[in-house]
């Protein structure tokens, strides 16, 4: 068996069929490897390189359908604003604040953690940095676009997956990730507490789950830059799930924030930090 397939073989393990949360195994006779079968409902599944692809189609619709299609559209663009403009714009700043989101985690070396709606890989680095090379970092999105951008981390690291995969029907068994990481996105999921709920199911007891997505402090939003940052973004208008992760977790706080600072915004953002 080659050193490809053991690693497939290991990650297998952690894998279940978005359908009907069954087994995943190879494709009998499959010499490739490049294909894969639900051992319970049948349901086939393909490999294209380092991105795992766990997407049935009945899986997109809606708003997901129609921003998946954004993204596979501006994959390019957003690659260049988030891993090179941004950072420069910001002198640093948007990296730095990435490594305070994740040093909230609680990671530690060994520990296997998820990304959703993981893109193009942005938070990778730093989550790779925090569980170290025994641990384990999956990152999911719906964009198989997005994530040939994050193909590069796949490649440097061993231990980053990358899976295409819907939000709202996680590929995962219960009890799996000693913390689970979302950043844009949630604003516009179609099924947005079925996610929520998914983000839980797949979490260990005790995890730490932060959400991330815009959003203007409400005490700002009748200011006239408040009014004018909202008339420039709809999306900064949306409000952090609060109720629905009052539900399903504990310890629930929010933040307001405003990257890079109130003189210069660039992008006002909420923070959600909750136990499982």
């Amino acid at each position: 068996m080659s050193v490809r397939t053991m690693r497939l073989s290991r990650i297998l393990e952690y894998l279940r069929c978005p359908i009907c949360m069954g087994d995943l195994d190879f494709v009998e006779r499959d010499d490739t490897n490049k294909s894969i079968i639900c051992t319970k409902c049948g349901e086939k599944y393909y490999v294209y390189g380092k991105i795992i692809d766990l997407l049935p189609e009945a899986f997109v619709r809606g708003s997901d359908l129609r921003w998946m299609k954004y993204y596979d559209r501006i994959a390019k663009d957003y690659y260049r604003l988030f891993h090179r403009i941004i950072p420069i714009l910001t002198l640093g700043g948007e990296g730095r604040i990435r490594k305070r989101w994740i040093n909230r985690l609680g990671l530690r070396k060994g520990d296997c953690t998820l990304d959703v709606a993981t893109g193009t890989g942005r938070n990778i680095p730093y989550l790779v940095k925090k569980v170290g090379s025994r641990g384990l970092v999956f990152g999911i999105d719906i964009s198989f676009v997005m994530l040939q951008y994050a193909v590069r981390y796949a490649e440097k690291w061993e231990n980053v997956i990358l899976i295409r995969a819907n939000a709202s029907h996680l590929p995962f068994p219960d009890n799996t990730f000693s913390a689970v990481f979302h950043v844009g996105g949630i604003n516009t999921f179609e099924e947005k507490e079925l996610a929520i709920k998914e983000m839980v199911r797949v979490a260990k007891t005790g995890a730490r789950i932060i959400v991330i997505d815009e959003g203007l402090d409400p005490k700002l939003r009748n200011t006239r830059r408040g009014k004018k940052l909202i008339a420039s973004n709809t999306l900064y208008a949306s409000m952090p799930p609060i109720k629905e992760f009052r539900r399903y977790t504990q310890n629930v706080r929010v933040e307001w924030h405003i990257l890079f600072n109130r003189l210069i915004p660039i992008w006002p953002y909420y923070v959600l930090q909750a136990e499982k």
